[in-house]
């Protein structure tokens, strides 16, 4: 189906996370809605205490772009205390809002007699939510959270984390193959989209359903080619990282890197969270306060400049539900992406645009990240044909591509095929 050609269908997506200043799974969500809405009128549910200042702000600072989009909030209780005390407690709240979003969902149909119902994130399969349950065509997905954290990388993570994140693998096989909620909605929906290849082999090998795969996140067919940054013999090597910070993320395993490599490296570090002092401590004890910069919380909007003045941009994450909206933007910014080789990244990142680091133990991938760093700081032919094969990597994520796909998805559902 050309998207230039389509019939304008009312579509009432669910969008927990749903900001246009932010990445990640607030960033998946807005992308989502406001692509939908450039072909098809968009009532999207959203949480309000976290999401809707920012949103109201854009709409209006933005209107014509959001001219076919109608928001609705929600707000989502919270128990800090509890979260902290047990961190899965925050899906008990989640469910609760899903609840009402579901209520008003109900009393919204009964107006706006919508075509489509899209549940578009939380993108993890174990929170499908309840709109399905209106009784109209329903599209679930990207679904992601199929993959477990391999054994060999929770050593690093210490025995509490460790313990922590190996019952979650656990549980994560077990809520696979006996979540009810996830098999039920599997059943009724119309499409099923998957954020990656193995969830797509998943769906088809526990729920016997075929799923399409695309990306949570992409890039804009209309962005120029960036200016790649020049690295200069005898200068440091830039290293861009982004990300919250907590153990998952991963961080001391580039810092040991750092510590390793024999080349200059200087590393340009974005985000704040939990883990913060315990890795500046760890920087401070290897004496690299000089080549590992914090810069804390940086606008998403300012990133890009971040990583224009970057030469390789790092992802140390040794678990992510899907793929990392950093992953794309940094091959849309032209750096060459060094990652480990497993999550959603493992199949954007190829050896045209990056290099892919075996799963080992984090100190021999620590060794491992050092030598391909020492690399690059020493081969800028080598870096920069890995810069020119990120820029046009990038345009294999298109949004454009994306919904080309959505369109057929609706089409084929308000059709009944």
């Amino acid at each position: 189906m050309d998207n230039t050609q389509h019939k304008r269908l009312k579509v009432l997506i669910g969008c927990y996370a749903c900001d246009p200043y932010r990445g990640s799974e607030p960033g998946t969500g807005w992308n989502f809605a406001i692509n939908i809405s450039r072909y098809h009128d968009v009532h999207a549910i959203v949480e309000e205490g976290e999401f809707r200042e920012n949103l109201e702000r854009f709409c209006r600072e933005n209107p014509d772009r959001v001219k076919h989009i109608t928001f609705h909030f929600i707000p989502r209780k919270h128990h800090e205390l509890l979260r902290k005390i047990w961190p899965p407690s925050y899906y008990w709240f989640y469910n609760i809002w899903q609840k009402k979003a579901y209520k008003l969902a109900v009393e919204l149909d009964k107006k706006e007699h919508f075509d489509i119902v899209h549940h578009v994130n939380m993108v993890g399969y174990r929170e499908p939510g309840y709109l399905w349950k209106l009784g109209k065509p329903f599209i679930w997905g990207p679904v992601g959270g199929f993959k477990n954290t391999p054994i060999s990388l929770l050593w690093g993570l210490g025995v509490r984390n460790f313990l922590y994140f190996y019952l979650r693998n656990i549980i994560n096989v077990f809520q696979m193959r006996f979540s009810r909620a996830a098999r039920k909605v599997s059943q009724e929906a119309h499409t099923i989209f998957a954020s990656d290849t193995l969830g797509v082999n998943t769906i088809k090998r526990l729920w016997k359903r075929d799923a399409i795969e695309i990306r949570e996140v992409g890039t804009h067919a209309d962005v120029t080619n960036p200016v790649v940054c020049p690295h200069r013999p005898g200068t440091p090597l830039r290293v861009y990282w982004a990300g919250r910070f907590i153990p998952l993320k991963a961080l001391p395993i580039l810092i040991k890197a750092v510590s390793l490599c024999k080349e200059s490296v200087e590393v340009e570090v974005l985000g704040e969270g939990e883990e913060g002092e315990k890795w500046k401590k760890l920087v401070g004890s290897l004496h690299l306060e000089h080549r590992i910069h914090f810069r804390g919380y940086v606008p998403h909007d300012e990133i890009s400049k971040v990583m224009s003045n970057c030469h390789v941009m790092c992802i140390t994450s040794i678990h992510e539900g899907g793929t990392p909206s950093i992953t794309v933007e940094a091959l849309q910014s032209g750096l060459p992406i060094i990652a480990l080789n497993h999550c959603g990244y493992s199949t954007v990142v190829n050896d045209t645009c990056g290099i892919k680091i075996p799963i080992q133990s984090q100190q021999k991938i620590a060794e491992r990240l050092a030598q391909e760093l020492d690399r690059l700081a020493l081969d800028e032919e080598l870096r920069l044909r890995l810069a020119d094969g990120a820029v046009k990597r990038a345009k294999d994520f298109t949004w454009d591509q994306k919904m080309e796909i959505i369109n057929q998805a609706y089409a084929a559902a308000v059709s009944g095929k």
